[in-house]
């Protein structure tokens, strides 16, 4: 309060009123760093979610996006070498030029044995076959040929219905076959084996049919309508092992899924068997001790 005026008049009364300030404001940083982790927590679930549901090749395509941005083999705005137009990024591993109908099948080869792998995991008569399975890629295609390796789990000898097991491995194989777009062959192989005189079938009746029967299965468990270019029976003709006329690996199926251009190729039976043709012939063999094939009517087969 002021003092009295100089010339003696009433006195002034001035009143300061001090404004307290308030706390200062922290602001919503906090909610931003929230929110990032909050999407940074989404996205880890959909990852993981995501390999959860795929298979194999999709996560490898998956891999490539999250370490290039870009899918592998989506087409470049950039032109150039270094794989650019094949893969869509520059290729710093150095397998540039790689032709993309070679890489789907590396990819589809790699697809087919992860799940050969899972599934013998949980089966032990797939266990025992899993070694009878040859997954190639050769000049001709993917190449795909299930061998009996004696375990009388494909098929009965001299019969050409599947095994449940047999099916079971087409069946999980048709899915991934059908992603690829390229003709598939089917076919038979039987062992040098002889059907009884007067059976009335041969091992080119024999061969036709298990092809056939494989080719129905495969169609009606993922392959494309009209995917499948042919059945092919090749009998004893193309022996998996010519020392041994009657080994059991002899009696096989091949699956080929055909490179583009070499349809009519492949359909001659090259490219059905994976290992060199061996120089030595077979010896030839007299008629009466080769073990026959029986006919329907009571005796073992092959």
């Amino acid at each position: 309060m002021a003092g009295a005026s100089s010339g003696g008049g009433p006195r002034v009364i001035i009143i300061k009123k001090k404004v307290k300030g308030h706390a200062a404001h922290h602001g919503g940083a906090w909610k931003v760093a929230y929110a990032d982790f909050v999407t940074a927590m989404m996205a880890l679930f959909m990852v993981l979610w995501l390999l959860s549901q795929t298979d194999q090749e999709t996560r490898t395509e998956l891999s490539d996006y999250f370490r290039t941005g870009v899918f592998t083999g989506a087409p470049s705005v950039l032109n150039g070498g270094s794989g650019i137009q094949n893969k869509g990024f520059f290729d710093v591993i150095g397998a540039a030029h790689t032709q993309p109908e070679q890489v789907s099948f590396e990819r589809v080869s790699l697809a087919v044995r992860a799940q050969l792998t899972e599934l013998a995991g949980q089966d032990a008569q797939i266990k025992q076959l899993k070694d009878s399975i040859k997954v190639s890629v050769t000049e001709e295609g993917l190449l795909i040929q299930i061998l009996d390796g004696g375990q009388n789990l494909l098929f009965d000898l001299s019969s050409a219905e599947l095994k449940p097991k047999l099916i079971e491995i087409l069946e999980l194989i048709a899915p991934i076959l059908g992603r690829l777009d390229n003709q598939i062959q089917v076919h038979g192989h039987t062992d040098a084996r002889p059907f009884a005189p007067g059976a009335g079938r041969s091992n080119w009746t024999l061969s036709f049919e298990r092809a056939d029967r494989a080719r129905a299965v495969l169609e009606k468990s993922g392959l494309r309508s009209g995917q499948v270019s042919g059945v092919f029976a090749h009998g004893a003709t193309a022996l998996m092992n010519n020392d041994e006329p009657f080994a059991p690996e002899n009696r096989r199926l091949s699956i080929l899924a055909v490179r583009k251009g070499m349809e009519k190729l492949a359909a001659r039976g090259k490219g059905t068997d994976d290992s060199e043709p061996k120089a030595k012939p077979a010896a030839p063999m007299s008629l009466d001790p080769i073990p026959k094939r029986k006919d329907d009517k009571g005796d073992k087969a092959d």
